[in-house]
């Protein structure tokens, strides 16, 4: 099948490619995927190999009409591996294989050529796989882990939503063979597939095999495709779990150990939290998973000793199912004062404060440490100041720009032009100044709207109370939401409803939304002081200027004796109103902004850097 070329301009040479098919009955959704192939494949050059296995329902004779096509007929079921085996036999050696399940649809032309493009950016990219959808639009699969202990293979976005998100090329563990790429260097190098496996794991063995023989697994996002999935195990009724748990064991006996230990570097402890409403929760989340990736072993306590932590993702599962050990280098992920209450070989203190200087209880928990981490220079400064005297390393944190990127779908609130704001009512995050800037610098006739996404744990505080207090019934629109429950993969999506984003914080130990909103590419507007303004600059964003350091009055034991910053609630409005008039070059910024924080700050960096300064340790 030739067709006239639709190559992205990459400089990428075409290369011929073979498309390698299994069928096994489910006659209907085959017709209308070589359909789909057929109307929607662009490449200049490629084929379609099928390979049936002993099909009843017509498929065969269906196939034999093609003259397009070359089939392969088996007379009974050989098994996936052995089926896409006889295919990939046929090719010839010049040709990169496509294996493709019979249930998949395409509607964009470029598919074949943006997947190609994708494995030819780079020398060691082996396996390449496309973002699916299911039949119903929702997302199912962004790339696949492997879980070390359960060994019960988890596809990444099966459970989500689609809102656009993962549409950049990342590298990933695994995909699922539904749709991939494989270039004709890996698969000279690696082999075929596993015929030890008859179906399922095959491509989670595949792709690890690769990677120890040092070819990467990429996710192409741009890739967009529909997966019927599991069709053929529908269709001809099968056990599947039967079917499922015999592989799991043959690969168990391959890769168990591998999953387990070998695939590591080095190893530490982590010990922190992950269900609680704070910013240490967040953190561990994305740096656990984050860290298993890079090669760090991670084994799991709660600095809190709040007992048994519920998570849901099979991943985190194993990894807090791990026994923990006294020989271990700690991680306390925590406030200071909670540092080496767990036993280790080498304790590391890693946590930050928004004020000028730190309790006594933490100066002295941080000298018992082997190393203090923070993520900023600005707690560089302030915790020497405080008389922290043990080594300091700068180990900035990071943000997943998968789910925050400015090609995320956002749900309008309106069609005005929308600031948002996501903090937690307090007097740190100063509300009553973003309001009194907001409504001192916009009116009613203004076709613009503030909206506030607001954590409240104060019963006491009212906040549309408090909202309507500080802005008056005739002032500019402002639309609150209290404790909204918003999937942490969605938080994106609020950005994203905005034009810009604003917080008028008196200080950050890191400040999450700053980079969640630069990130999403809304021109952000944040207070010049602490640990943000280490990424939020005159060239990535609109920094408010301070009035003044003043006394740090919150309900928190930590900041008493200490200061934080007053922002200029004359300059927020300045910054405010230049936003809002001028928009294109205010958006251009946002999206350079975006750029920036894609390459400088995601947690894969983060966790890199751990990984690094592990080694550099041990």
């Amino acid at each position: 099948m030739t067709t006239q070329s639709a190559q992205p301009d990459s400089g990428v040479e075409v290369r011929p490619v073979a498309l390698v098919m299994l069928t096994w009955n489910a006659l209907r959704f085959t017709q209308k995927c070589i359909e789909s192939l057929r109307s929607n494949t662009s490449h200049a050059d490629w084929r379609l190999i099928v390979v049936d296995n002993g099909s009843t329902d017509g498929t065969v004779a269906y196939l034999n009409a093609q003259p397009d096509l070359h089939v392969i007929c088996n007379a009974t079921n050989t098994g996936f591996t052995h089926a896409v085996n006889q295919g990939i036999a046929a090719t010839r050696p010049d040709e990169d294989v496509v294996l493709v399940n019979n249930d998949m649809m395409f509607s964009d032309p470029l598919w074949l050529d943006k997947l190609q493009d994708a494995a030819y950016e780079a020398d060691d990219i082996g396996i390449v796989g496309g973002r699916l959808t299911d039949q119903t639009g929702a997302l199912h699969h962004i790339g696949a882990v492997m879980p070390p202990r359960t060994i019960m293979g988890h596809q990444i976005g099966g459970d989500q939503l689609d809102i656009n998100q993962a549409t950049q090329r990342f590298d990933v563990e695994a995909i699922i063979f539904a749709l991939a790429y494989i270039k004709r260097g890996c698969l000279n190098a690696v082999g075929v597939l596993d015929e030890d496996l008859f179906a399922y794991f095959e491509d989670s063995e595949f792709c690890l095999r690769a990677r120890q023989a040092g070819w990467r697994t990429r996710l192409a996002g741009d890739v967009q495709a529909v997966h019927f999935h599991n069709t053929s195990t529908k269709e001809n009724n099968v056990d599947f779990w039967a079917m499922y748990l015999k592989s799991r064991e043959t690969f168990r006996s391959k890769y168990g150990q591998w999953l387990e230990h070998d695939r590591y570097v080095t190893s530490a402890r982590w010990n922190s939290v992950l269900t609680q409403p704070l910013g240490y929760a967040q953190v561990s989340n994305h740096m656990l998973r984050a860290l298993h990736y890079s090669g760090v072993r991670m084994t799991y306590s709660n600095a809190y000793d709040q007992g048994a932590e519920t998570v849901s993702d099979s991943l985190m599962v194993d990894l807090l199912d791990r026994p923990t050990s006294k020989n271990e280098t700690v991680i306390n992920l925590c406030q200071a004062d909670y540092f080496g209450h767990k036993p280790g070989k080498r304790q590391i203190g890693w946590s930050m404060l928004e004020v000028t200087g730190l309790p006594a209880d933490w100066t002295a928990a941080c000298n018992k440490m082997d190393e203090v981490w923070v993520p900023t220079a600005f707690n560089v400064e302030t915790f020497r100041n405080a008389g922290v005297t043990r080594p300091i390393e700068v180990m900035p944190l990071g943000v997943d720009v998968r789910y925050f990127n400015p090609a995320i779908t956002g749900v309008r609130v309106s069609k005005s032009f929308t600031f948002l704001s996501v903090f937690e009512w307090g007097e740190r995050k100063a509300p009553e100044l973003l309001l009194k800037a907001y409504a001192q610098e916009f009116s009613a006739a203004d076709d613009v709207v503030l909206l506030l996404s607001v954590f409240n744990r104060d019963k006491s505080i009212d906040v549309a109370a408090e909202v309507r207090k500080l802005v008056g019934d005739n002032g500019p629109r402002v639309a609150v939401m209290i404790n909204a429950e918003i999937a942490a993969y969605q938080m994106g999506s609020l950005y994203r409803s905005a034009d810009a984003f604003v917080l008028t914080t008196r200080g950050e130990g890191w400040g999450q939304p700053v980079l969640e909103a630069m990130a999403s590419g809304l021109p952000t507007i944040a207070t010049n002081w602490s640990a943000h303004a280490s990424f939020l600059t005159q060239d990535t964003g609109y920094p408010i200027d301070i009035d003044r350091l003043v006394d740090a009055e919150a309900r928190c034991p930590y900041y008493e004796g200490w200061q934080w910053a007053q922002p200029s609630v004359e300059h927020t409005q300045a910054l405010m109103r230049e936003v809002f008039e001028k928009r294109e070059s205010a958006q251009a910024k946002g999206l350079a902004a975006a750029e920036w924080v894609a390459n400088n700050l995601t947690w894969d960096m983060a966790a890199n850097r751990v990984r690094d300064r592990l080694v550099q340790l041990a």
